[in-house]
């Protein structure tokens, strides 16, 4: 009995546990079917989840397009997340003594807002089937999933930039080789080895850690670097020179002040280069110079300066008043003006344009054979005084022209014309020293002298040859308003010339140094035009003489016929 009832007990047990087991597999098929609808729902939607937000955005219910519009608003420009600002980067070169460089990123720090609204809806809506339902569960019970993105690097030009901007590729250990000259030798001290950024690779390492959310400081990569060779042709490129003599140092205020001379310097370059090669970092080689002394110092142009008076010329001023006062102002202009040596002097523009708010007045002038009234009137007289002094001082004239004819205040082919713009008269300082043009205006006289240096005592003689003289022509013109044989001059013409100029230098003891042709002048000529009376003397009309009537014989008495 008791077996049969343990028998039945053990059926009963058997039935009861397999009700749980098969309860059990119900449950888990009931969850299962649960598990794969929470993992098909996802891929039925085309929104984030509401509560869904990057970065603090919110999201949620919106479409991938539109969340990526909305992203690249308002993570433009954005350096900062949860508090933390991520725009500097602590960049630190292992070398003694060098302090960590901090790196500006905050234009070149993005984000990719495309990944960011891709990735975000792939978590949401994608991936694969099966690991959609818990994604969604879990997204439902928190109320919508929070992404949290960190900005990084995308554009290695503007890492590079912000690494140039940061001064840390400027870093350089290595001292390079240098030298320094001295009166005897050239002393140069061999450069050390040293280190520089290695910014190829810093670059890509920037990249990497800011793109896995890494600001932690960056240790930078180092090179090593040698100093640049220097060789002798190098040195003697940068450091020969020709003797320079002493000059001045003119102010606008016509001013000055003496530059010193210059010691030449010279070395043998192969000789150099021996000394160089053998040469150890660090170490100083001297290499022997070769020295030559300006041909002047110092000193004597302090003494020498404007101690001479090369040459100068004085001409008498007539005219008007204002001419007068045109003659006085170029004097004025011209007074104290100095060239050094190979400079020019240019009238024209030491002078300057002649108007009335530069000073000068209206006088009389030529123009076309004609005097006409002309704001500056007289200029010319001043460039034609200071020519002549330029010549008896044996100066080189660059540049001169003669007046259309002969000029009153200077000996024929020895002036000089000019206008603003052109003719102009220019002439350059020739001699070893600097010059200075003295001049003035009194008592209806203007001088010009040339202050300089003679090196050697000397004379000039200007000889003036006519070479062909050109006889004004007479022009007559009939007058009808004038009596026959009565003339008037209505333009005296002007005698043509050609005129060769020689200048004549002298020595000290009047012996003929050189001879040569200084300037050919071409004068116009122009006619006499004279008007020439036509006009005849009226005749008067011939007297009438009274003829007195004849005497008439009185009648004889008639005779009588005969009977």
């Amino acid at each position: 009995m008791s077996n049969s009832n343990e028998k039945k007990n053990k059926q009963m047990d058997e039935r009861s546990g397999r009700k749980v087991w098969i309860g059990v597999g119900i449950a888990v098929a009931v969850l299962l079917v649960i598990y794969l609808v929470l993992c098909f729902l996802p891929g039925r939607g085309n929104t984030f989840y509401k509560g869904t937000s990057i970065n603090g955005i919110a999201i949620g219910g919106m479409q991938q397009e539109e969340a990526q519009t909305l992203l690249e608003t308002e993570l433009s420009g954005v350096t900062t997340v949860n508090g933390v600002d991520y725009s500097t980067l602590e960049l630190k070169p292992e070398v003694e003594g060098v302090e960590p460089y901090q790196m500006d990123l905050s234009q070149a720090l993005t984000f990719d807002v495309e990944s960011l609204a891709a990735d975000a809806y792939a978590h949401d809506r994608g991936g694969m089937f099966l690991t959609r339902g818990a994604r969604y569960l879990v997204g439902i019970l928190s109320g919508g999933r929070q992404y949290t993105v960190l900005p990084h690097t995308a554009s290695e030009e503007a890492v590079a930039e912000a690494l140039e901007q940061c001064g840390i590729l400027e870093l350089n250990t290595t001292v390079e080789t240098a030298w320094q000259l001295q009166e005897e030798t050239l002393d140069v001290t061999i450069g050390t080895s040293g280190y520089v950024v290695d910014s190829d690779a810093l670059i890509p390492q920037i990249m990497e850690h800011t793109a896995a959310g890494n600001y932690e400081p960056i240790t930078c990569p180092l090179v090593a670097q040698a100093p640049k060779p220097v060789t002798g042709e190098q040195l003697h490129e940068e450091t020969a020179a020709e003797p320079k003599n002493a000059t001045l140092e003119v102010a606008a205020d016509r001013s000055y002040k003496v530059l010193e001379s210059v010691r030449g310097v010279d070395f043998d370059v192969a000789a150099a280069d021996s000394l160089l090669s053998g040469a150890a970092e660090g170490t100083t080689v001297q290499i022997p110079l070769q020295r030559e002394e300006p041909s002047i110092s110092s000193k004597e142009l302090q003494e020498k300066l404007f101690r001479d008076v090369l040459g100068g010329y004085t001409t008498t001023v007539g005219g008007s008043a204002g001419r007068k006062s045109n003659v006085r102002l170029c004097a004025e202009k011209c007074n104290g003006y100095i060239l050094l040596p190979g400079e020019q002097f240019s009238y024209n523009e030491v002078v300057g344009k002649r108007t009335k708010e530069a000073g000068f007045g209206e006088a009389p002038a030529y123009n076309e054979g004609k005097t006409v009234q002309e704001v500056g009137g007289g200029v010319c007289q001043g460039s034609s005084t200071l020519y002549c002094a330029a010549l008896y001082s044996n100066l080189e004239i660059v540049e001169r022209q003669n007046h259309s004819y002969p000029s009153g205040y200077t000996p024929i082919g020895m002036d000089a014309t000019v206008s603003w713009g052109r003719p102009e008269f220019s002439f350059k300082n020739n001699t070893n020293y600097p010059i200075r043009v003295v001049a003035w205006y009194k008592d209806g006289k203007t001088h010009y002298e040339i202050q300089g240096t003679k090196e050697s005592e000397f004379k000039v003689e200007i000889v003036s040859e006519t070479v062909q003289t050109i006889p004004a022509a007479r022009k007559e013109v009939p007058d009808p308003t004038l009596p026959v044989g009565q003339e008037v001059v209505e333009e005296k013409g002007h005698t043509g010339y050609k005129v060769q100029t020689y200048r004549k230098v002298y020595d000290g003891n009047g012996q003929l140094i050189s001879s040569n042709k200084e300037a050919f002048s071409s004068y116009r000529m122009t006619e006499q035009v004279v008007r020439v009376g036509t006009m005849e003397a009226p005749v008067a009309p011939p007297t009438e003489t009274p003829v007195a009537p004849p005497e008439v014989a009185p009648e004889a008495p008639a005779v009588p016929p005969a009977a």
